[in-house]
């Protein structure tokens, strides 16, 4: 393999990983992590119709919302997610599995792309990739160690690392809780459940620190486009688990950038296994 087809093949999967990952990231409202920075055309995802009724319902405040999620959901550790969207103006479609433990968080999913499927494993702070097509014959994954700092993969993805490792939907009402402020709230019958749906907006300014997977330049970005609110919904049914996130990142001129997070099957045993050592390849250079 020459040099120049290395470099170009560190180039298409490093674009595709980042993807990946932003779409983990996505998932769980975190998308201003990939795309803040150069945000792009919306799209409304492949969500399923809601029956609104104008009765208004819930909590009032955004902090005893979150409060109640925790309260009642904490033995519920892992979950089923779909999500749909755009990102970098690519289209995201993608389901998996998340099973929310602090600093073993782990993770698989599978995301549709124009050039096939790819397929990601997340644990022990490693990624491991099944790209459509392999680095190495008879090796179809890649491996990414996060712990090296140095590794040019890692340091691409950036803040959307991060924003995986703090995937956990409730954590993120916890982090938006100082950011943001519901504005209304009403009674949803969704997908046949009752769910309270509730439209929040968030302070970007107040998002420093959150651990949203927003970075310095990610935030300079959203402030030098005059980004400076962010709306957000949220579905939680009668158990107060979240059910159906969406967030919606501004961009200039008007374009934004919308996704969908769907997710069911609270505290489902999940389990997440390192694919076979003679399947795996390295990072050419890494």
């Amino acid at each position: 393999m020459t040099t120049e087809s290395i470099s170009e093949g560190n180039t298409h999967v490093m674009r595709k990983t980042t993807l990946l990952v932003c779409g983990a990231a996505l998932a769980a409202l975190t998308l201003t992590a990939c795309n803040s920075a150069t945000p792009s055309t919306g799209t409304s995802g492949a969500g399923t119709s809601t029956e609104a009724k104008p009765t208004k319902s819930g909590f009032d405040s955004l902090k005893a919302l979150s409060d109640a999620v925790t309260e009642k959901s904490d033995g519920e550790k892992s979950a089923h997610f779909k999500f749909t969207g755009e990102a970098g103006g690519q289209k995201l479609e993608g389901e998996g599995d998340f099973n929310f433990a602090g600093e073993k968080t782990a993770m698989q999913m599978t995301m549709s792309t124009p050039e096939g499927d790819i397929t990601m494993r997340f644990l022990d702070n490693v990624i491991y990739m099944k790209m459509p097509q392999p680095l190495e014959p008879g090796k179809p994954w890649l491996k990414i160690d996060l712990a090296d700092k140095d590794n040019p993969m890692v340091k691409a993805m950036g803040g959307s690392v991060d924003s995986m490792k703090n995937a956990d939907p409730r954590q993120t009402l916890k982090q938006l809780a100082d950011a943001g402020e519901i504005k209304s709230s009403e009674e949803v019958e969704l997908d046949g459940k009752s769910t309270t749906h509730y439209k929040i907006l968030v302070d970007t300014s107040k998002l420093k620190g959150s651990g949203l997977g927003m970075d310095e330049q990610s935030i300079a970005a959203m402030e030098k486009a005059g980004i400076k609110e962010m709306p957000v919904e949220v579905w939680v049914d009668e158990e107060n688990l979240p059910v159906r996130f969406v967030v919606d990142v501004p961009g200039k001129g008007g374009a934004s950038s919308k996704v969908q997070a769907d997710y069911s099957d609270w505290g489902k045993a999940v389990k997440v296994e390192a694919p076979p050592a003679a399947e795996v390849a390295e990072m050419p250079g890494s």
